[in-house]
């Protein structure tokens, strides 16, 4: 049975699992659901995307279905996950930052708000004034993130935690891709410039390339 993953091109955690199975080349077929639809309901009892579905196998949450798709369809080849463990800590802080500071601090602290309100027609200075306190999280945040990626290598490394691209790579990316797609790009520029260039550097692979249509920054940009 082909894999399934429902969920949305909009999520950033649906572009994590749909990037890593662009990249170790597992076929799958996207089933298009928002966050507590009928559909998302159907697969996960809190109505969360994004679910992967094999071989009638059901796996909920982005931190399960990392674990499912290394098992199941890495290689000593090609991994997401490097065997040894300073690479699999470096990873684990990573996901960990990206799916709690900068998800919730960039994602629904600052692009989120501003989609909602230029929805409603608010111009930018009423917007910047309502995200002051949000993008003043936002720096702190930034910097954080840039400290770690100079301290796991200096900030030099082509990927976050080392040479190769891992599953901190795919959990950032997206979250960075909304966030410059916005006038805040600048704070990222400003507080991040290491990230920054890495940002550039995962904008032109196959993988961000393949996944962009129907995200934020596609409708943005």
């Amino acid at each position: 049975m082909a894999v399934q993953v429902v969920g949305v091109e909009l999520s950033t955690f649906t572009r994590t699992v749909r990037m890593a199975l662009e990249y170790l080349e597992v076929p799958y077929e996207l089933v298009r659901t928002a966050p507590h639809s009928t559909v998302a309901y159907k697969h996960n009892p809190f109505g969360r995307i994004p679910t992967l579905i094999h071989d009638e196998l059901i796996v909920n949450e982005t931190l399960a279905i990392r674990i499912y798709i290394d098992h199941t369809f890495g290689s000593a080849a090609r991994t997401l996950t490097p065997p040894d463990l300073p690479a699999i800590l470096a990873i684990g802080q990573w996901i960990s930052m990206a799916s709690d500071y900068a998800f919730r601090g960039l994602v629904h602290g600052i692009c989120k708000p501003r989609q909602a309100m230029e929805a409603k027609g608010a111009n930018e200075q009423e917007i910047q004034e309502k995200l002051k306190d949000a993008v003043t999280q936002g720096q702190e945040i930034l910097r954080g993130l840039e400290s770690q990626f100079i301290r796991l290598g200096s900030g030099g490394q082509t990927f976050l935690a080392g040479e190769s691209l891992t599953w901190a790579d795919l959990f950032l990316f997206p979250i960075f891709s909304d966030l410059c797609a916005m006038p805040e790009r600048a704070l990222v520029q400003k507080e991040a410039p290491k990230l920054y260039a890495w940002y550039e550097r995962f904008v032109s692979m196959d993988i961000a390339r393949i996944t962009h249509d129907g995200t934020v920054a596609a409708a943005r940009l």
